[in-house]
C-alpha cells in the first residue's frame, strides 16, 4: 500500500534502523537532511541509509495526490559497525519488537552490562533511551501504515499499540514532536491543505 498525501506533507526527524527504499508512485517527494537533498518525482527511488535522520516533504501533483511507499531494505550491509554502533543495534532491537519494555535494566541484559554503562554507551553516540524507544516506535508505525492491508483496515488505537504505544495521546504526541505528523494521516485521511507541522 502506497502512503497518500492529498495536500503538501512535511515529515520531519525520520531515521530507521535499516535502509529505507522510498519510491515515489505519483507527485514529487524530496528527502534532505543539514549536509545533502534528493528530489524523487513520480517512478523514482531512493534508499536512504540505514540510521540517518531525514526529513520528507511530500507534494502532490496538480490533478491527483502524491503516492508513495517505504520499504526496509535487507542486507548485510546493514550490519551495525562504526559510529553509533550501540544505539543502531539498539534501534533495529526496538523496530523488531516495538511492544517490549525497553528499559535500561533490560539494555542492560540485552549487552551484559551494568545499567550505568548501557546508558554510558548511548551518551556517548549521543542518544537518549526514551528518545530512541520513541523515535523507533514511531518509525515502525510509520511502516507499518505503509504495508499491504497496513493502516487501512486499522484504527488509530492498533496502529498505537502495534507500535509499543501505551495510548493513543502517547502515540499522538509522538507524532506531532517527533515527525511534525497528523496521526490521522496514517490512516489515509487527508492532513489538511497546507498542512506544516509547528
Amino acid at each position: 500500500m502506497a502512503l497518500i498525501a492529498h495536500h503538501p506533507l512535511f515529515l520531519l526527524g525520520l531515521r530507521f534502523p535499516r535502509r529505507l527504499r522510498v519510491t515515489v508512485r505519483h507527485g514529487h517527494v524530496t528527502l534532505h537532511n543539514e549536509i545533502a537533498s534528493r528530489k524523487l518525482g513520480s517512478g523514482d527511488s531512493f534508499v536512504v541509509p540505514a540510521f540517518l535522520r531525514f526529513a520528507c516533504d511530500v507534494m502532490p501533483g496538480r490533478v491527483q495526490p502524491a503516492e508513495f511507499t517505504l520499504a526496509l531494505e535487507h542486507d548485510e550491509a546493514d550490519a551495525p559497525s562504526g559510529g553509533k554502533r550501540w544505539s543502531r543495534a539498539l534501534a533495529q532491537h526496538i523496530f523488531q519488537a516495538p511492544q517490549g519494555k525497553w528499559t535500561a535494566a533490560r539494555l542492560a541484559a540485552l549487552w551484559q552490562v551494568p545499567p550505568h554503562k548501557a546508558r554510558a554507551r548511548l551518551f556517548a553516540e549521543g542518544e537518549a533511551l526514551l528518545s530512541l524507544v520513541r523515535e523507533q516506535r514511531l518509525a515502525h508505525a510509520l511502516h507499518a501504515a505503509a504495508q499491504p492491508g497496513g493502516a487501512a483496515q486499522r484504527d488509530l488505537a492498533q496502529l498505537a499499540a502495534g507500535s509499543g504505544f501505551a495510548s493513543v495521546p502517547a502515540f499522538c504526541d509522538a507524532c506531532n514532536e517527533v515527525a511534525g505528523l497528523r496521526p490521522a494521516w496514517l490512516l489515509g485521511q487527508p492532513a489538511g491543505p497546507g498542512h506544516r507541522p509547528l
